[in-house]
């Protein structure tokens, strides 16, 4: 999956799939989270929004999407 470079202090890179609505979430430490299940509308959101982090830790990690750490 490509990712793209993204404006923010904690994410590198976020990365969508629609066919199979996988988010990857590269983080600027280095570590890197696939999320399985996300429609394109959070996907859109979160590249919208000025606190990704944030975003990140209330809406993906706080439902019922797939998670899997891949690094770090």
């Amino acid at each position: 999956m490509q990712r793209r470079p993204v404006r923010s202090t904690s994410l590198k890179a976020v990365g969508y799939e629609a066919a199979t609505q996988t988010l990857e979430i590269e983080y600027r430490h280095g570590g890197l989270v696939r999320y399985t299940g996300v429609p394109a509308a959070i996907h859109a959101a979160l590249l919208q929004l000025p606190n990704k982090a944030l975003f990140v830790e209330q809406v993906l990690d706080r439902n019922d999407y797939g998670r899997e750490q891949l690094r770090g």
